[in-house]
């Protein structure tokens, strides 16, 4: 009788320790379930308040394109809002005008290569310190199939990862680096300086870097461009014919040139608790001073802070 009492004892410390375990396990489940549950909440403020920065730098193109018939630098679309509060958190906005650089989808227009635009990112390359004879992959890279110039899809077919060439527009800046001779260093180093859009556009003048300028106008040095970049920034050119009268003489354009923009790229993060997001989004002034439309959005990252509670 005696041992059988103790392991009836024995038996009721397990179940004891059992629930005990369970219920434990229960808890810490628990937290963790109210944690992401908190997060979940927050990913959902956050991108609600991202769609309205967006809407509202949609706005303030609209509105800014209505006072004004030139862009540049000195508007107050282009200075960067400071974080504003939103309920439980805050959103950081910025506006650029791609329309300032080098827009990789001027190479190849109608299925064929224009070498003025050819020239001019050549002469980028080289000022960026890169290969020049980058230039000509990228037009391969976007000549469609049959046209002169094409790339041989031989190239990438070959590749450990094999794929064939975009053969049209390319759909963002990233997609160079499946074009044959670029990296990811590469890619980064030319980043502020070329563009993506989806049809082919006149380089901005009142935005441009100075080595867009130099690219753009042969023969002009990149002290002379910073020069030029200092002065759109104290008096914005009012034409590009301004714009001509300020060159050195002997220096012209040589290629396409505007005083005005078409495309915004609207970059916005938004914190709210642990978590900040970011995404950014392509705005097009489809007539200026009366409506602005967002062609396209996209994630750049997310980051989650959760702490779990250990026993």
């Amino acid at each position: 009788m005696k041992s059988q009492r103790g392991l009836a004892l024995i038996v009721a410390l397990l179940v004891v320790a059992l629930t005990a375990t369970i219920a434990a396990a229960l808890m810490r489940g628990e937290s963790v379930w109210f944690k992401e549950s908190a997060n979940v909440r927050a990913l959902s403020q956050a991108h609600a308040a991202m769609d309205g920065a967006f809407r509202l730098a949609a706005v303030e193109v609209t509105d800014e394109g209505r006072h004004d018939q030139i862009d540049d630098l000195s508007e107050r679309w282009a200075q960067p809002l400071p974080r504003f509060p939103v309920a439980g958190g805050t959103v950081h906005a910025l506006l650029i005008d791609p329309e300032g650089r080098f827009n990789l989808n001027d190479l190849v227009v109608a299925g064929k290569e224009v070498p003025t635009a050819l020239a001019v990112f050549t002469r980028l390359l080289q000022l960026v310190g890169l290969n020049p004879e980058l230039a000509q992959a990228v037009v391969a890279w976007e000549i469609p199939p049959g046209s002169p110039g094409g790339g041989f899809d031989s190239v990438y077919l070959g590749r450990r990862t094999p794929y064939r060439a975009g053969r049209q527009p390319l759909s963002g800046v990233s997609e160079l680096r499946l074009v044959k001779g670029f990296s990811a260093k590469i890619v980064h180093k030319l980043r502020p300086y070329i563009t993506a859009l989806p049809l082919a556009t006149p380089i901005n003048v009142n935005t441009a870097p100075a080595l867009v300028l130099a690219a753009l106008c042969p023969g002009l040095t990149i002290k002379q461009a910073r020069i030029l970049g200092d002065e759109a920034l104290r008096t914005p050119f009012a034409s590009t014919a301004v714009f001509q009268q300020a060159l050195p003489q002997g220096v012209q354009p040589a290629y396409q040139t505007a005083v005005q923009t078409n495309y915004f790229l609207a970059h916005v993060a938004a914190r709210f608790g642990g978590l900040v997001v970011r995404r950014r989004a392509l705005l097009y002034r489809a007539v200026r001073g009366q409506r602005t439309v967002i062609l396209w959005q996209e994630a750049l990252w997310e980051h989650r802070r959760i702490t779990h509670t250990h026993t």
